[in-house]
């Protein structure tokens, strides 16, 4: 059962964080956040930049997808990342023309509404009207969320319909939003495959809060239902894939390549396609199934003739994911025109936004002290979800490789309950807060 939201009432009104509270709770201070948010965002989308990387294969993609060349690279059919993103973008520039602006701009608007989302799952999940405020506080001017938006990047896109499949399942959860949440799932899911599990770790948070059995069995019928939903999304493009390459293929051909760019002898927890192991897949957009059938035998002989290696690589592997943040400036350092003229800014900013992040984490790690002792003010065991993604991440992380990016959709997660357990630090030390002498 969630308790109704009451904002705490304090017993005293002195010092700086009953300051800082009163500005929390001032009646315009979600209208401020949000203009804030949307400015520095739409500032940065006037820096001229050239995709590269993996978002100058995706926006190639798209480019085809649009001009009805279907999903392919070469002339080939082409299943190598996930169809999601480059899908997403395709449709986009067949609506409002081919250009890398419209993906931007879409970028933003997909930013703008996980802001909203971020707000309504903070208040929701914290059952705390102030760290909802702080969290998109917090949000609005983090560097790295920012540096994204113009980025033909997966990112923002999947961050956007993560927060929107829990806050559908999650929040609304009458049965016409359970079956959008799996719509979106699905969505998800063909951007990023390891979305398939999301509402599996979503049910079981839910099971926790209910007792009874017709009640748990109730769950168990929604979730199944997201899963058919998100069947509806992932069966046809499986059936494409089918066809188009003569096997089964679920949702993308890279999953062998990635396992064995970080499983090879030169591993170091990172990425690393160089190696001549990970050279032997001789991958190609024609054969590209066979390829990553190659790659994941590669991989997997490799790991079981190196266990002691592969394990060896486990805290590297963690490291590379969750250690680094500011990854974003990597593209506009190969992309912008005006990066060697700024390039002082660029790297402030960067070294502001790791130790931003830093805070940050730190801040998750400890947080979890206070939810546990004060769970009774929350909606648990629902703020546990972000420890439940945190780990989840971690361990593809130990499976494949850890790279700082792929820790970009958990984020808005360590957020709200950083400013929960702020805004719970600086209550207790508003209401202990004593007058000043009078003279």
């Amino acid at each position: 059962m969630i308790n109704p939201i009451r904002p705490k009432v304090l017993t005293s009104s002195y010092g700086p964080s009953a300051a800082i509270l009163r500005v929390i709770d001032h009646p315009y201070f979600v209208i401020w956040c949000f203009g804030l948010f949307f400015l520095l965002r739409a500032l940065i989308l006037l820096v001229p930049l050239e995709m590269s990387s993996d978002a100058d294969w995706y926006l190639d993609r798209a480019i085809g997808i649009s001009a009805g060349e279907g999903y392919s690279e070469n002339g080939h059919p082409t299943a190598y990342w996930p169809v999601g993103y480059p899908g997403f973008l395709g449709g986009l520039f067949w609506l409002f023309g081919t250009s890398q602006k419209v993906g931007a701009i879409a970028n933003l608007v997909c930013a703008s509404a996980s802001f909203f989302l971020v707000l309504a799952l903070t208040r929701h999940l914290f059952q705390n009207n102030r760290a909802a405020r702080l969290a998109v506080a917090l949000l609005a001017i983090y560097p790295n969320n920012i540096a994204y938006v113009p980025l033909l990047l997966t990112e923002t896109y999947f961050t956007f319909l993560m927060l929107l499949g829990c806050y559908l399942f999650v929040v609304r959860r009458a049965l016409p939003y359970v079956i959008m949440a799996g719509l979106v799932f699905g969505l998800m899911a063909l951007t990023k495959p390891q979305a398939v599990f999301i509402p599996g770790f979503l049910a079981i948070l839910w099971l926790l809060t209910l007792e009874g059995r017709q009640r748990r069995w109730a769950v168990v019928a929604r979730t199944s239902l997201v899963y058919v939903m998100m069947a509806v999304v992932l069966v046809p493009w499986a059936v494409r894939n089918t066809m188009a390459f003569g096997n089964l293929v679920l949702i993308s051909t890279n999953g062998g390549g990635t396992l064995l760019s970080g499983n090879n002898p030169s591993a170091n927890g990172g990425y690393t396609p160089n190696d001549p192991l990970v050279k032997q897949r001789n991958f190609s957009v024609e054969n590209q199934v066979a390829a990553d059938q190659r790659a994941r035998k590669l991989a997997t002989d490799w790991i079981t003739s190196h266990p002691g290696r592969f394990f060896a690589l486990v805290p590297s592997k963690i490291f590379h994911a969750w250690a680094l943040d500011g990854e974003g400036e990597w593209l506009y350092q190969r992309g912008a025109k005006s990066y060697e003229k700024y390039a002082y800014l660029f790297r402030s900013i960067r070294i502001l936004n790791q130790g931003y992040y830093a805070l940050l984490i730190l801040g998750f790690a400890v947080a979890i002290i206070p939810l546990r002792r004060r769970r009774h003010e929350t909606a648990w065991p629902w703020p546990l979800f972000g420890y439940m993604f945190c780990g989840y991440l971690t361990l593809i992380a130990i499976v494949f490789s850890g790279q700082s990016r792929f820790h970009f959709p958990a984020m808005p997660w360590v957020i709200m309950t950083v400013a929960w357990a702020a805004v719970h630090m600086l209550e207790k030390r508003a209401s202990n807060a004593t007058p000043p002498h009078s003279t």
